[in-house]
């Protein structure tokens, strides 16, 4: 297990802003508290990548600390890419159509 950066896909910010707009619905500093989830979670996979389970194929999954979120990323040579933050409540169905479709996109700090 070796430390690598990590790196979101642009479409990840939505999925955060999503994520916040839910946590403040319902609880005192929800954005913040999630936003340091979210930030301790990446942290963590760019310690131990290899730390976290394989879900669909290469694409791996973390999840946010006391949350029903889910970090799914997945790991290239030189870092790990964040495809997707999602409410892992959702379709099963739904997570695996939307993290194979973003594993597709091209990556930040790529010319594709």
């Amino acid at each position: 297990m070796s430390a690598k950066p990590v790196v979101a896909l642009f479409e990840v910010e939505a999925d955060l802003e999503f994520a916040k707009t839910y946590y403040s619905s319902w609880q005192t500093n929800g954005a913040e508290r999630l936003l340091e989830k979210y930030d301790e979670t990446v942290g963590a996979i760019e310690l131990t990548p290899d730390a976290y389970p394989r879900k669909h194929g290469a694409i791996q999954r973390a999840i946010l600390r006391r949350s029903f979120y889910l970090v799914y990323f997945i790991q290239e040579s030189d870092r790990s890419v964040v495809l997707a933050v999602l409410d892992g409540r959702r379709s099963p169905r739904e997570i695996r159509r939307l993290v194979g479709f973003r594993r597709l996109l091209p990556r930040p700090g790529t010319d594709e």
